[in-house]
């Protein structure tokens, strides 16, 4: 009987699991490799793999295999190949390739080679050819180029068999049906010597692992839910040996559906959710052994029992706010574990794993797994109470010791900052920098709102561990400004480089206005890296302000333009803003809007400050210059590297000031160190301690602040 070489692709991690299911279908033993299974089989193993296949994602079967080093190797390759025994010239076609050499650049130049050859074939042959269809194509025709060797197949099972056809939409960041298959093998759930009385997942979405669990134990092949395979349309198909292979899988369904019980039960949150698992398992036949009701899981009460697994797969959190949710969600869901699953098995699929380490059991077996991109972590526990951790059970609302430290701390230096913020009626303003060396953040309140920026902990602190403290942070915030969590805004303050500078981070679009003196200004919280006012640069720009009146001011490294609001606001003659990011640039004219300045004495400059300043000229009395640390932005010619470029940077700007004017020259890098000898034909005066609010204090080196003058006699004119 003939035999084709065949491919079964499954997600990473699944291959030992792909490997024993396939021996187990069809009895043929295969080559487990990376995300892939490969063996030798007949049409109708082929067949029944597409079938019954749980965990794989696809079944190539092999037409061509040679050594390939060009893109005309692959064409003279794909050019032999009997394209007419495969398909004919009214069937459509896609192509799909993966693999990259010197040769062939992109996987599309690779796939236009193969779609090249067939066309050609055809052409020679029939004088007519297939088309290409992307979408629906009647034959998939995959080819990979990995070290020289190229291998070409027809993909007989079609779209990837993780589609079943019960579920047309799985809502926000769905599981896959096989690796859901996967997770319940992995936990257990389908072993021979299995024998569980109750299957629970108290946040069940859309119902994927209870319906694959229901189809595993009714022994129901998930591919008799489909409406089309790969094969169909391929001219090797044998329509009686498929007929056969479905006859046995619907007698083994009707056999195996009648010795099903109601022992599944699933709980949402959402309505609308749990109305779309019911429906996905009425598509997979299912319905009525699966108890689906709308709630949380901590409202939800499972029936006693004495073999019961919970399997379930809790929110991932890829932003900061979202990750501190799902920490605290894995504290909740300990405590309800503890109090509702005493003796079941649990197998948590966590997307963010590290938070999970927020449960109260160190998981027995724990397994790699993959969800798209994400890197994902299967976690195996007995829900023992005497195996539980007691310092990590808190109950729902509680805050944690560390989080009461925390509180009383931001507490404390309210109250000493009360008195100075009434007097300066300051509504922007610093209350917390890293006092407590465990909890390194900085807690910004603007006109009533908070903003939260985490220090990137060092590398030997755990992550979990560093996840639980921000959660901490955000927990005695919320409660000291009586703030729900989810209006606390977070972000995790990093070095940043290039392009990364001025991008989005969101886009919810939170803009509002704040006042510092008499200027009114645009802030947003969410959306960028920074909020759009730097509230330790306060005092520098008030004295700027009261030099620049009816003088030149110009703004280098502008930001969005505070600076020259203020400056502007107090009468200076002429208000130049550079800046290379249109975001910002924008921004700052969105400021000088709100406060009704406008005319040609304001100019605003898309350039970068560091070529703007070798090639300017003109005259200025106040400048004002902030560069970051470094940048390497693709909007600039060069790498710009603060303590290395400063003092040409210093040199070409005093060019533009001034015989009695001011270069105010300030940055925010704690290693800085100011090269005076390449400084000396200028009087520098060192002023940071002065230039430092506050509600800085506690961070004397959160920037450091320079007046510069052509000469000595200048600078005494200058008292900050």
């Amino acid at each position: 009987m003939q035999t084709h070489k065949l491919v079964i692709s499954c997600p990473p991690g699944v291959e030992g699991l792909l490997l024993d299911e396939v021996a187990e279908l069809i009895g043929v033993k295969g080559k487990e490799t990376p995300r892939a299974v490969l063996l030798e089989a007949t049409l109708e193993q082929a067949y029944k793999l597409c079938l019954w296949s749980r965990l794989a994602s696809r079944v190539l079967l092999q037409i061509a295999e040679s050594e390939a080093e060009t893109a005309d190797d692959i064409y003279q390759i794909c050019v032999t190949v009997p394209w007419q025994e495969h398909f004919t010239s009214s069937n459509t076609f896609r192509i799909d390739f993966v693999g990259t050499n010197r040769s062939v650049k992109n996987s599309q130049f690779g796939a236009f080679r193969i779609k090249d050859a067939i066309v050609d074939t055809f052409n020679a042959v029939e004088g007519t050819r297939p088309s290409v269809d992307k979408d629906t194509p009647d034959i998939r025709v995959h080819g990979f180029l990995k070290k020289g060797n190229f291998q070409l197949f027809i993909n007989i099972s079609g779209e990837s068999l993780h589609r079943r056809g019960y579920r047309p939409s799985a809502g926000m960041a769905p599981m896959k049906e096989n690796l859901a298959a996967a997770v319940l093998v992995r936990a257990g759930w389908n072993a021979q010597d299995a024998d569980w009385d109750q299957l629970v997942d108290p946040m069940c979405g859309s119902g994927t692992l209870l319906i694959e669990a229901a189809l595993m134990k009714g022994n129901i092949a998930p591919g008799l839910l489909r409406q089309r395979f790969g094969f169909e349309y391929w001219a090797g198909h044998d329509e009686s040996v498929w007929e056969e292979v479905v006859a046995e899988a619907k007698q083994a369904r009707a056999e195996g559906t009648s010795n099903l019980k109601a022992i599944y039960y699933g709980t949402d949150q959402d309505s609308k959710v749990v109305h779309r698992a019911k429906d996905n398992a009425r598509k997979a036949g299912v319905a009525q052994f699966i108890h689906f009701r709308t709630g949380d899981f901590q409202s939800f009460t499972p029936n006693p029992c004495e073999r019961g697994l919970l399997v379930t797969n809790p929110p991932y959190g890829e932003r900061l706010e979202e990750k501190h949710d799902v920490a605290k969600l894995y504290q909740q869901l300990g405590v309800t574990f503890l109090d509702k699953y005493e003796g079941y098995q649990a197998a948590i699929y966590a997307g963010n794993w590290e938070l999970a380490k927020g449960l109260p059991w160190v998981p027995f077996k724990q397994y790699k797994l993959k969800n798209g991109a994400i890197e994902t972590r299967l976690l195996l526990f007995k829900l023992l109470r005497e195996k539980a951790i007691q310092g990590l059970i808190k109950e729902d609302g509680s805050l944690s010791e560390g989080s009461l430290m925390l509180a009383n701390r931001i507490r404390k230096n309210l109250k000493k900052l009360k008195s100075w913020l009434k007097q300066t009626q300051i509504s922007c303003y610093r209350v917390y920098d890293a006092d407590l060396p465990e909890y390194a953040v900085a807690v910004d309140v603007y006109d009533g709102r908070v903003h939260i920026q985490e220090y990137a902990p060092p590398k030997t602190i755990p992550l979990h561990k560093a996840q639980q403290r921000l959660a901490d942070a955000i927990d005695a915030v919320a409660e000291v400004f009586e703030l729900n969590t989810h209006d606390v805004h977070v972000k995790q303050r990093a070095r940043q480089s290039g392009k990364s500078q001025y991008e989005k981070m969101d886009s919810q679009g939170n803009f509002f206005q704040v006042q510092e003196g008499e200027a009114t200004l645009k802030v947003n919280l969410s959306d960028y890296l920074d909020t759009g006012l730097f509230l330790d640069h306060r005092p520098v720009r008030a004295w700027m302000a009261k030099q620049a009146k009816d003088k030149r001011f110009l703004n280098l490294f502008a930001y969005t333009g505070v600076a020259s609001v203020q400056c502007a606001l107090s009468g200076a003659k002429e208000v130049t803003t550079i800046d290379m990011s249109s975001t910002y640039l924008n921004w700052a004219c969105d400021n000088f809007e709100l406060n009704r300045l406008e005319g040609e004495q304001y100019r605003f400059v898309k350039a970068d400050c560091m070529d703007w300043l070798a090639n300017a000229s003109g005259e200025f009395d106040v400048i004002f210059m902030d560069p970051p640390s470094f940048s390497n932005s693709k909007k600039m010619e060069g790498v710009l590297d603060i303590q290395r470029d400063h003092a040409s940077l210093i040199q070409n700007a005093m060019k533009l000031l001034s015989k009695d004017g001011v270069l105010v020259f300030s940055n925010n890098l704690r290693s800085f160190k100011l090269e005076e000898n390449e400084l000396t034909n200028f009087a520098v005066q060192d002023v940071t301690k002065r230039s430092i609010p506050k509600d800085f204090e506690r961070r004397q080196n959160i920037h450091r602040c320079w007046l510069i003058c052509h000469s000595s006699e200048a600078i005494k004119n200058y008292k900050f």
